[in-house]
């Protein structure tokens, strides 16, 4: 058996050493690859590690940061809910409210109901040959001072350059068929004159009635032309009136619709006739929509 016998470095020479150095030297590189890559390795552990805690305290991170967000999503309903709720609740309380003072309300109507009196108004022809029916008196003006006054038994036809006055009056006749005493204030005296000194109402008691007169006059300055003789404030007696408790508490208004159109125009002429077209023995005021209830109207300051 043959054996190799390895030379002593001391008896090395130098072309000896030149034929190991190559070796010695590759043994030496592969020892510091190894070297390196064992360092390599450690690092690469080391980076893996740290990358595996890095991503495993971000996906914490992340859990933390979804369960927050989740936590403020559940606030953010709750409040919602919260403030629903709320709502709600201040409708129902704000609908009950309502239902609760409607309540009050009607029953306090009820109440003053039974106060309101209940007027029948007619408005009368006072003056008339033929009974019953709206006439008309005439004067003459001269110098500027009405003539006498006398009733017009037939049409009349007025220039532009002569001057005349018409009047028409009316008996308003009040009855209260209440039980209850009533005040009655004029609103609108349409155009004339009443049979009762202004700001005194007329106060009725129950189961009786009072009358005043009503007085409209015209010139014919006042009828020059159409638009005037047409105007419903020429015409229209839409005199109208409250009827109150003495109390006054509640309040009712009333309104005559009667139809006093004497007057028309011919050209330049003024055409008046004795009564108009269509004659009525007797107008009857009406109640206007919306009895007020005074106090209970009154607003809180």
């Amino acid at each position: 058996m043959t054996s190799a016998v390895l030379p002593v470095l001391g008896d090395l020479t130098t072309q000896e050493w030149l034929e190991y150095l190559p070796l010695a030297v590759s043994v030496l590189t592969l020892f510091a690859a190894l070297l390196a890559w064992r360092q390599a390795a450690k690092a690469a552990r080391r980076a893996s590690r740290q990358a595996d805690a890095t991503y495993r305290h971000a996906e914490a991170t992340a859990r933390q940061a979804q369960s927050f967000e989740d936590q403020v999503e559940i606030a953010r309903e709750a409040l919602a809910l919260a403030r629903k709720e709320a709502q709600d609740a201040r409708g129902d309380a704000d609908r009950q409210r309502l239902e609760t003072g409607h309540t009050r309300r009607m029953l306090e109507e009820v109440r003053l109901d039974a106060l309101a009196p209940t007027i029948i108004a007619r408005a009368l022809p006072s003056i008339t040959e033929a009974a019953g029916r709206p006439s008309l008196e005439v004067s003459k003006i001269v110098a500027g001072r009405l003539d006498q006054w006398h009733p017009l038994v037939g049409q009349l036809q007025v220039g532009r350059d002569e001057s005349y006055a018409f009047r028409t009056t009316l008996t308003l006749w009040f009855e209260n068929v209440s039980d209850c005493p009533a005040q009655i204030d004029i609103l609108q005296p349409a155009g004339g004159e009443l049979e009762l000194l202004p700001g005194h109402p007329l106060v009725i008691p129950a189961h009786e009635a009072r009358s005043i007169a009503w007085v409209r006059m015209w010139t014919t300055r006042e009828l020059e032309s159409d638009s005037q003789i047409q105007d419903p404030s020429a015409w229209l007696f839409d005199l109208a009136f409250t009827a109150s408790d003495l109390g006054l508490q509640v309040r009712d208004t009333y309104a005559f619709d009667g139809d006093l159109r004497f007057f028309d125009r011919d050209g330049s002429w003024l055409v008046v006739t004795p009564e108009p077209p269509l004659p009525w023995t007797s107008d009857v005021a009406s109640v206007l929509p919306g009895r007020t209830y005074q106090q209970l109207d009154v607003p809180v300051s």
